[in-house]
């Protein structure tokens, strides 16, 4: 069940204070910590519940980016890790009282023509939105996504003080044009997650691919039911996916097969790619089903941009420099007329050539990749000049990235490299 909080503040001054005062309150706190005689190391808890309560609270991009942060469990302080996972499905939500008139506005205002039953708690609160289950008057169930009242231009708002601080990324090297590239990018993806029709058709276009997939569940637009503002779709139900840990290892190993297929499919076989990995947006069966919810967040994969990360797959597996610095290139990730980083990538294929060998078994329980990549951020970091995420690769990297911790919270042993074999081979028959 969602705590409520009040509407958030779509004023760019009012969100950019928050977020100054919330830095500084941080910042003080822990030099204070600091200061203290006799103290060793520091309590992050007061760190986490100021930050789960401010981005809560707050709603819209920045709530999104702390969504996205939470993907690194084991890498943040734990008390940091935890309220940021927390957003991820106990964001504080609004009450009804304030959806209700937006609902009234597209319905009309008697809600008792299209519904039997629209539950005023919600059970699932968003960076955008929050969802509510209902019957409508025909015995559907259903949940209705609803926008909160004012997202759009509380998005605006974040995305202007985005672009005002833009000029901080030049402190990484990272030239203007490519921090442009980032910015449209971003706005695209907010735009898109505003969009609920186009939300709907790729939806429908998901579940028109995998219609006959076992052990895959994905919800149904009721297109009597959409309005503007509001997304009907039929309710899947499931257990949280956050919690699959506690599943039997038969679970969660069909789980895992399941969702490393799923998103091989998506890319070799459609073309369009699920790019919210958090936790939030996925569910189970004690059978060992994937429920997938929310399409808000879909990136179109270009025949040239699959090509470029599987060049890069490749170059990996086989350990091989030169392959890998093409495969950068091709990704645009490269900047021209630096140095290549050839240190950076003999380590990289130290870590993950042995993984990606034809017969190897993953083991996503056992093996801590992120512990290890950490060791690197020295030589990450040297290298900033020469290497720059570029933006079409954001959502595919957040992707990947995010299900790399989707599947350590699986925790099982997975022949990768064989999987995505069958798809690569499929895909140069056709």
């Amino acid at each position: 069940m969602a705590r409520t909080s009040a509407p958030p503040s779509a004023s760019a001054l009012g969100r950019f204070l928050t977020l100054a005062g919330t830095a500084t309150r941080i910042g003080g706190g822990l030099l204070g910590q600091g200061l203290r005689p006799g103290r060793s190391g520091i309590d992050w808890q007061p760190v986490g519940d100021l930050l789960g309560e401010v981005l809560g609270e707050m709603k819209g991009p920045v709530l999104k980016l702390g969504q996205m942060a939470s993907q690194w469990q084991d890498v943040l302080p734990p008390p940091v890790a935890e309220a940021l996972g927390n957003l991820q499905n106990r964001v504080p939500a609004l009450p009804f009282e304030t959806l209700r008139g937006h609902l009234q506005q597209v319905y009309g205002d008697d809600l008792g023509q299209f519904f039997r039953h629209i539950d005023e708690q919600p059970f699932a609160a968003a960076s955008l939105g929050q969802v509510h289950r209902a019957v409508a008057l025909d015995g559907r169930a259903l949940v209705l996504k609803v926008q909160y009242p004012g997202i759009a231009e509380i998005c605006a708002a974040d995305l202007r003080q985005l672009r005002r601080l833009l000029p901080l990324g030049r402190l990484f090297r990272a030239p203007a044009e490519q921090l442009e590239g980032v910015y449209q990018e971003l706005a695209a993806v907010i735009s898109a997650e505003l969009d609920y029709p186009a939300e709907m058709q790729r939806l429908q276009r998901f579940r028109q691919h995998f219609a006959d997939w076992p052990g895959l569940r994905l919800p149904q637009p009721q297109e009597d039911l959409c309005r503007p503002g509001v997304l009907a779709l039929s309710e899947e139900a499931g257990l949280p996916f956050a919690e699959v840990s506690q599943a039997s290892a038969e679970v969660r190993e069909r789980l895992a097969l399941t969702l490393v297929r799923w998103l091989s499919a998506q890319a070799f076989e459609l073309g369009l790619l699920h790019a919210d990995p958090h936790p939030g947006n996925f569910a189970y069966t004690a059978a060992g089903e994937l429920v997938v919810y929310d399409f808000g967040c879909v990136q179109d994969l270009s025949a040239e941009l699959l090509a470029a990360y599987t060049q890069t797959y490749q170059a990996l597996q086989a350990r091989d420099g030169e392959q890998l610095e093409s495969a950068f290139q091709a990704l645009g990730t490269r900047q021209p007329q630096s140095t290549t980083p050839y240190g950076l990538y003999r380590q990289l294929h130290g870590l993950l050539g042995p993984l990606l060998q034809p017969g190897a078994r993953w083991d996503f329980a056992a093996m801590p990749l992120h512990e290890q990549i950490q060791r690197l951020l020295p030589d990450v970091l040297g290298a900033l000049g020469s290497l720059q995420p570029a933006p079409a690769t954001l959502l595919v990297n957040r992707t990947l990235e995010g299900h790399y911790w989707n599947l350590s919270r699986l925790g099982v042993a997975l022949p990768l490299a064989d999987l995505l074999q069958v798809q690569m081979a499929a895909r140069a028959r056709v």
